[in-house]
């Protein structure tokens, strides 16, 4: 049912989406044509990828603890890393999208809310690798997985902070200088995403990007994202379906874009 009611809000989305002659800003045109029209495999995401693959062949159990949505509201559950890897992981498509906006902003402090085995924040990394990336992970045994994962690419700079988001996001947004690139994909409630989102305003910008990840995932997702959406300090809002997206620039117009992928 769940699966039934998600390929009806594609549908929708499809039908309601615009290409690159809906879109009238200069700003929006040129973000399209770099992130959405450019979606080809490029050479540094080969070894992502071999690093993803080697997770889905492993299916060595771990004890995953989830505070959220992710696993049907589990706290303790034993699950194999092949499985965690493809329940958790962004796909190749989305996770190419998450490199390419990286590349196209060049943002110098990234955060993520919700690293699992690491594959979208590797990307987002990747994009810019001169970046600065904090990545918060709720599990222990899942944080180590990720860790080990990073050492394979010491040419970029990713720390993982664990624990739980209520109290982890706090401290990783003090210590940022500014916050330029923000990946929201924990907990998929609608309370604690409002929350998080609510505390990395603190140090927004006019350059700064917040993704929203699984907004039409379920009625508490899509809730969340009609709010941050319409939120007073967002100019620009972008529904690609499985994610949102928003900027800050006080020069923009408030407008919001559905933006075929």
């Amino acid at each position: 049912m769940k699966a039934v009611k998600l390929l009806l809000n594609y549908c929708k989305y499809y039908f309601v989406s615009v290409g690159r002659h809906g879109l009238q800003s200069s700003f929006m045109y040129n973000l399209n044509e770099f992130v959405w029209r450019r979606d080809k495999k490029e050479a540094d995401q080969k070894k992502i990828e071999k690093f993803r693959q080697a997770f889905l062949s492993n299916n060595t159990t771990i004890f995953v603890r989830d505070f959220g949505a992710g696993f049907g509201g589990k706290v303790y559950k034993q699950l194999p890393i092949s499985f965690i890897t493809k329940r958790s992981s962004k796909l190749p498509k989305y996770a190419r999208m998450l490199y390419r906006l990286s590349k196209y902003l060049k943002p110098t402090y990234i955060l993520e809310v919700g690293t699992s085995v690491g594959i979208s924040a590797l990307y987002q990394a990747t994009g810019n690798p001169s970046a600065q990336v904090i990545t918060l992970e709720g599990c222990d045994q899942t944080a180590a997985l990720a860790r080990k994962g990073f050492m394979q690419f010491p040419e970029l700079n990713i720390e993982v902070i664990e624990g739980e988001f209520s109290q982890t996001l706090p401290h990783a947004i003090a210590i940022m200088p500014r916050l330029d690139f923000v990946y929201l994909d924990g907990n998929h409630k609608l309370k604690p995403t409002l929350e998080y989102f609510e505390m990395c305003l603190e140090k927004v910008h006019d350059d700064t990007v917040i993704i929203v990840d699984d907004i039409n995932w379920s009625l508490e997702m899509k809730e969340a994202w009609k709010l941050i959406s319409s939120h007073p300090k967002v100019t620009i809002s972008i529904d690609v379906f499985m994610m949102g997206i928003v900027f800050f620039n006080k020069g923009f117009s408030k407008e919001k874009f559905v933006v075929r992928y």
